[in-house]
């Protein structure tokens, strides 16, 4: 009996392994025609599915990617709106792609076709009979594809084309069952092996470079006569017309590029290759060929050629031995290159870096040729790594992204310099700045994101990355994880043998995380369970903490952050009316990563008013396991000048402000790391003291008003803000509840912002204020204008938490009879806080919209309509409208709304805006002409500093969406 079961075991053992071995075969024969006129292809794909499963099959997924690119409703399009880009979105419809006229037959009977329940990209071909394990069927279908703008990886710029993913193709079924999946940007592929024979018809002067081994004769000896080619013809084709009635958005594919005639003859040429998932091709009038064979040490050789424009011949003229050094490195650490041919294409569109395809990886906008080395480097690194070891590279993307990154790292180091630097190898940045930035960019934002804790798991599938996680998580992140894994086998040769292992058992195969820690572990004879559980964790990898040494600075240094924590010196300057130019310094430990404790010193020396005056921030911060990203709390403090007279000694006194500023914040945590919504809330206590003028004297002398004393006075505030922030690309929006309490009064205000995208550029911008505002019982009598809500722009002396910058924070044009001038453009300048109405009257407080019950008012700025303005300018429209409690009294003060509009120049990122008011309202009109000097087009211009537009954390994700 115990024999019996031992047999039973062994047979169990033995058909469980067998069940994960087995893999599914395409083989393909793809006949297609490029048409250069219509930017289409037109084809007929023939498919042997062979089903090595143990499963008998009654449907197989099929993808059909380029239908991604059909309409504004795909997974594509909603990716890269998630991701902070619009152009796809936006896009005409002759920029956009699909494929259609499928014909599907199975073994010559027409099958049916299913939609998917989500995705136009992705059908399910219903075979008309069972497919039994062993057995094979064949497939075929014509097919059209109409072949979009390069705003991904694939598609055409004018008439030059990137073919990719780009026939029907049948999704992987393993032993997990199918990977049907839509085409993304954010996250690559999953293909079955099998061979593939595609022939290709395009215009007889077309340079085409492709997946597999060219099998004609003639084909080969013109591209050989490639390699001197210069571009002769400079007669750009026309650009595209849109149709009549067609909306007239922005139009991606005309460059303006000049491209030969395109020729009217054809060819086909054929192309073989086994043992590949994928095929990718790309055709162009203009490429140089350069060709290169590369002998490994074990006697393979392999043929290298480079395919590129001659616009860019002095970044590309070393491509051949940059690919022949990343062939001949990868070959010598993990195994032989795994095909006869390696190419290397310089494309057009797309984003810019590189995408790899069996045999061919494409190449865009590189930058310079140190960048165009490390970018072949890793893509050709991807042959082993996507190309022979087939993983999902959806689902892990660590796979093959970051053991491939690990070699690049194996590759730096082994040079000089890192190349991977920008700033330590581009000789137009100063050395000094140079030596400020670190050797290793890529780990030093891993270190942001884990002491942030704002990274992902290296296992998170590729589309729950959030865009910045995706460039660094799976790539560097993941390539110091695989150091520590090769560090715990032992000895670097010991973990590169493993990795040979590795190679060979799963070369043209499909592993999973457990089949290659199991690999690993049966070479290295050590148990990596805690070395691969590090997978699903976030925060840093393990390593030797060294205590910090504290280091001064000048200006900021990213160096060794992990040695030193700096302190940074810097100058500064600052102005203001009263207190006339200020020198100083800036003096603080605002790091990356940042420090728990972090200050901001800015001591600056009045040379108006004689005084030490400054800026001051300390908080202390933690990121807590929970509902919360991250708590802070600390204190901030200012003190400047905030009015200037004389006495009748004509001695110079100083109206000034100081306030210190307690605070917590509490950030909350994002229930998914992709969502572009933020929410905290906020809660500080204002303690301001303020030096105030305390009565005036009219000089017989000067017929001015003088100062007699000077009183201190003390109040304080208490504010509770909740914030929420949705940073979307398209319709971004933020609402701001805002609580504040005094010992006299309360004010409870909403703001809430919305924009409008238009399809060309900008959009229009609506803002949302009410406010309500009330006296507790006993200050019924006091004097509580300065607080009260109000429609018109918030002037200096109205900003009571001094929380904006003011030029003259007491000029006004209403003030008569000062010892010291206190207007001017200063008088000009309101603070967009309230019901931000852009015009500025002091003279008459009746018609400020001031309430001591309610105000509400909308503002909107809107972009101007393209090509309105010979040269594009900062201009946009504005429009405020507003009304307020006693507007709907009995013999109101003003007309029930008011409004005001005009135009708006918004420079410096819209830290600076000026506002040229041309319509408003009849109260302002008719109070104006009682006041001629004033009444004139210059001095009824406004304008804002917002320095509250500055927003670091957008900058970054527009310089991400950027790149």
């Amino acid at each position: 009996m115990k024999y019996k079961l031992l047999a039973f075991f062994i047979l169990l053992y033995v058909n469980t392994r067998a069940q994960r071995e087995w893999q599914q075969e395409v083989n393909y024969r793809i006949d297609v025609t490029l048409d250069t006129r219509e930017h289409s292809l037109s084809g007929f794909a023939k498919m042997e599915y062979i089903n090595h499963s143990p499963d008998t099959l009654h449907f197989i997924w099929f993808h059909l990617w380029p239908n991604a690119y059909k309409n504004d409703r795909t997974a594509f399009s909603d990716q890269l709106l998630e991701n902070g880009r619009t152009d796809f979105y936006f896009s005409n419809k002759q920029d956009r792609g699909y494929i259609n006229r499928l014909d599907f037959r199975v073994n010559g009977v027409i099958a049916e076709l299913e939609d998917h329940p989500q995705h136009i990209d992705i059908v399910k071909l219903v075979l008309p009979g069972p497919l039994l394990p062993g057995d094979s069927i064949q497939i075929t279908t014509p097919f059209f594809e109409k072949l979009p703008y390069n705003f991904s990886r694939g598609g055409h710029v004018k008439n030059s084309y990137q073919i990719t993913q780009w026939y029907p193709k049948p999704a992987v079924y393993d032993r997990l069952g199918w990977h049907p999946m839509p085409y993304l940007d954010q996250g690559e592929f999953y293909g079955e092996f099998g061979h593939f024979d595609v022939r290709i018809t395009v215009p007889k002067n077309y340079v085409v470079a492709a997946t597999g081994s060219l099998q004609n004769e003639e084909e080969k000896n013109w591209l050989k006569s490639r390699k001197h080619y210069q571009l002769e013809t400079k007669n750009p084709s026309p650009p595209l017309t849109p149709k009549k009635n067609q909306p007239k958005k922005k139009t991606a594919i005309n460059t303006g590029k000049a491209f030969p005639t395109v020729d009217t003859n054809t060819k086909t040429i054929q192309f073989l290759q086994s043992d590949v998932h994928d095929f990718a091709w790309f055709a162009d009038q203009n490429f140089i060929v350069e060709m290169d064979t590369l002998l490994l040490p074990s006697g393979k050789r392999v043929q290298i050629q480079s395919f590129y424009d001659p616009a860019n011949r002095d970044v590309w003229k070393n491509s051949l031995s940059f690919t022949k050094e990343a062939v001949h490195f990868h070959s010598s650490l993990i195994g032989d290159y795994p095909y006869d041919v390696m190419n290397v294409v310089d494309t057009k569109g797309g984003v810019p870096g590189g995408m790899e395809y069996p045999t061919i990886t494409a190449i865009s906008k590189p930058g310079d040729e140190k960048g165009l080395s490390m970018t072949i480097f890793h893509e050709v690194g991807h042959e082993w790594f996507y190309g022979a070891i087939g993983s999902n590279e959806r689902r892990y993307p660590w796979m093959d992204e970051g053991i491939n990154s690990y070699y690049d790292d194996r590759y730096t180091s082994s040079k000089s310099q890192n190349l991977r630097s920008i700033f330590q190898t581009r000789s137009k940045v100063p050395a000094w700045i140079r030596r400020k930035f670190p050797d290793d960019p890529e780990q030093y934002v891993v270190n942001i994101l884990t002491g942030e804790k704002s990274d992902q798991p290296i296992s998170s599938s590729s589309e729950d990355f959030s865009a910045i996680n995706y460039i660094f998580i799976p790539y560097k992140k993941a390539a110091l994880w695989m150091k520590l894994v090769a560090d715990s086998i032992g000895k670097t040769t010991t973990a590169d043998s493993c990795m040979r292992v590795y190679y060979d058992k799963w070369k043209f195969k499909h592993p999973y995380p457990d089949d290659f820690k199991a690999t690993l572990e049966a070479c290295g004879g050590k148990n990596l369970s805690k070395e691969f559980s590090l997978l699903d964790q976030t925060g840093p990898l393990p390593s030797n903490n060294v205590k910090k040494e504290l280091k001064a600075t000048f200006l900021f240094s990213a160096r060794n952050p992990e040695k030193y924590d700096y302190v940074n010196f810097l100058p500064a300057v600052g102005y203001n009316t009263y207190d006339k130019f200020m020198v100083g310094a800036i003096i603080h430990n605002y790091n990356l990563p940042s420090d728990n404790f972090q200050f901001l010193l800015i001591p600056l020396y009045a040379t108006g008013s004689k005084q030490l005056n400054g800026i001051a921030n300390m908080s202390y911060s933690f990121r807590p396991s929970g509902a919360f990203q991250k708590i802070s709390f600390g204190i901030n403090g200012m003190k400047f000048s905030s009015n200037a007279a004389t006495d009748t000694f004509q001695n110079k006194k100083f109206e000034s402000f100081s306030k210190i500023v307690p605070f917590i914040r509490l950030d909350f945590k994002k229930k998914d790391p992709r969502s572009t919504t933020e929410k905290w809330l906020v809660f500080r206590t204002y303690l301001i003291n303020e030096t105030i003028f305390n009565g005036f004297v009219l000089s017989n002398v000067d017929s001015n008003l003088h100062p007699t004393s000077i009183k201190f006075t003390h109040r304080y505030l208490n504010e509770l803000s909740f914030n929420l922030e949705n940073y979307r690309v398209l319709y971004p929006y933020s609402l701001k509840l805002q609580f504040q309490q005094s010992d006299i009064f309360y004010r409870l205000n909403v703001t809430s912002t919305y924009f409008f995208n238009y399809g060309t550029k900008g959009g229009m911008n609506v803002r949302f204020f009410a406010a309500k505002f009330g006296v507790w019982g006993n200050n019924q009598g006091t004097d509580v204008t300065r607080y009260q809500p109000k429609l018109l722009g918030t002037t200096g002396e109205e900003d009571y938490t001094y929380g904006n910058y003011f030029v003259g924070r007491s000029a006004s044009y209403a003030l008569e009879n000062e010892s010291i001038k206190n207007g001017g453009f200063a008088a000009q300048q309101i603070m967009i806080r309230d019901g931000g109405l852009k015009m500025r009257i002091d003279q008459y407080d009746f018609i400020q919209g001031r309430s001591d019950n309610w105000v509400a008012a909308f503002n909107f700025n809107s972009t101007l309509p393209n090509n309105l303005l010979p040269i594009e300018l900062p201009v946009k429209l504005f429009f405020d409208v507003g009304t307020y409690a006693e507007a709907w009294h009995v013999n109101p003060p003003t007309s029930k709304f008011l409004y005001v509009g005009g135009l708006q120049l918004s420079l410096i990122k819209n830290l600076l805006n000026i506002y040229i008011p041309l319509v408003y309202s009849s109260d302002f009109s008719d109070q104006l002409k009682t006041i001629p000097e004033q009444n004139t087009f210059w001095k009824k211009i406004t304008f804002s500093i917002d320095i509250q537009n500055f927003n670091l954390k957008k900058q970054i994700r527009d310089l991400i969406n950027a790149n």
